[in-house]
């Protein structure tokens, strides 16, 4: 029993070791890059003025004989006439020249006023209405294909002439230098931008702002400890910029419920280096309830495992038979547990080895208590180390205190989601609040 013993918790203690060097190896590289990621506070909703449409009032016009990247902002929306007015202010109030962006409102398969609230606001609407292909994905596919087909009895043909196109969620809020970050690095030669993605209505629950702490590493700490490293970021769904060219050779597929995961992995498969810009962001709304986050967290945990048992093992392989170190990066990130479960498991190894230990007076035991104690240290140094590099606020950390409780209630989903097995693509959108 001491030998099984002592190779379960050798093989689990190298696993978690491994994981932990590696966020530590992201977490200084990203230290180095600090002072390019200032802290960056959202619009007030409140300075928008829904009076205007597109195109009226803005005074930044491009200088005569300047040519300015065109932009296609796509917005997939369903069901979204609570939030999508306020997105749609914000966007007007980006500091770019207005005849140099258009805004497309997909309204995908939508019971309510999404269609009619965007039209009002004077932007392009497609209405798409498919009870097969239901999801964010497909409708972004489907209206790919229209921008691209550009025919003369398209509602599109106006804005056919795009340089780039711009991804986000109808929930979202954008910094009003979103645009000419995404040209500046279009002009350097990129093809594939993502800014940062943070929680917009950070204090309205102790959940929203754990949700903030756990944004800070994933959209903030990781990416530019990757970006000092020449690494890929990997795509949020929101805040995605493309060059033309990029979607036209790697086409979006919207057959897929983690379509951004997927559409990171064959962008680095054609060696397309997805570059990350701590200078810019988009907010959007974090669930602020148990019942809200549910649905959100089946969807995303649902998505990740089935990558990261049928997709993950392969695209390491991949990644190291071709040399293409962006796509083994990224293939790590799969097999990486989040950071609950990066903590939740050695501390459960850790009780383990100490009964263990006491039970069975087992030297080995011991050992383990000390070896995964230290893991645990090292973790608390990369958690509070990346807060530091994200300047992530003293009233958002005191949050932490109840991740405890958090965790129990992740892993308490993880049942239910064995024995339904159910994941399906449709589009589960999240319960939100009007902005």
């Amino acid at each position: 029993m001491q030998i099984a013993f002592v190779v379960g918790q050798g093989i689990a203690f190298l696993f978690f070791g491994a994981c932990l060097l590696y966020l530590l190896r992201l977490l200084v590289h990203a230290a180095i890059l600090r002072g390019k990621a200032p802290a960056l506070f959202p619009p007030s909703v409140s300075d928008f003025s829904s009076a205007l449409s597109f195109g009226e009032g803005q005074e930044i016009r491009a200088a005569q004989g300047e040519t300015r990247k065109r932009f296609a902002i796509l917005i997939p929306a369903h069901d979204e006439a609570l939030t999508l007015n306020a997105a749609l202010d914000g966007i007007k109030k980006l500091d770019y020249p207005s005849d140099a962006f258009r805004v497309v409102v997909i309204a995908d398969n939508c019971t309510d006023e999404t269609a009619q609230i965007a039209a009002n606001a004077g932007v392009l609407v497609l209405e798409r209405t498919n009870q097969e292909e239901i999801g964010k994905g497909y409708a972004l596919e489907w209206a790919m294909g229209q921008l691209f087909k550009g025919a003369a009895n398209s509602p599109v043909r106006e804005i056919a002439d795009f340089d780039a196109l711009v991804i986000l969620d109808a929930d979202t809020i954008v910094a009003r230098d979103l645009l000419l970050c995404f040209e500046q690095g279009l002009n350097l030669g990129e093809e594939a931008l993502q800014a940062r993605y943070e929680v917009l209505n950070v204090d309205e629950s102790w959940r929203t702002r754990l949700m903030a702490c756990a944004l800070s590493l994933a959209h903030i700490v990781k990416p530019l400890g990757r970006e000092h490293l020449s690494l890929s970021d990997g795509l949020k769904g929101n805040g995605m910029c493309f060059a033309r060219s990029v979607v036209e050779r790697v086409p979006w597929s919207g057959a897929s419920i983690t379509g951004d995961i997927e559409y990171t992995l064959r962008l680095c498969r054609a060696e397309v280096r997805i570059v990350f810009l701590p200078q810019t962001a988009v907010w959007a709304q974090m669930p602020t309830t148990g019942k809200q986050a549910v649905s959100q967290r089946k969807r995303w945990e649902g998505g990740r495992y089935q990558l990261l048992f049928h997709v993950a093992p392969r695209t390491f392989q991949e990644g190291i038979a071709r040399k293409n170190r962006l796509l083994t990066d990224r293939a790590i990130e799969l097999i990486i547990p989040p950071f609950a479960e990066l903590v939740a498991v050695p501390v459960l190894f850790l009780v383990i080895s100490l009964v263990c230990g006491k039970v069975f007076g087992w030297q080995s035991a011991e050992l383990f208590s000390i070896g995964w104690t230290l893991l645990l240290v090292l973790e608390a140094v990369y958690l509070f180390g990346g807060l530091w590099v994200s300047r992530t606020p003293a009233r958002v950390m005191v949050s932490l205190l109840a991740a405890p409780f958090y965790i129990l209630w992740k892993l308490s989903l993880y049942p239910v989601m064995l024995i339904s097995r159910k994941t399906s693509g449709e589009w589960k959108r999240t319960e939100r609040r009007e902005m």
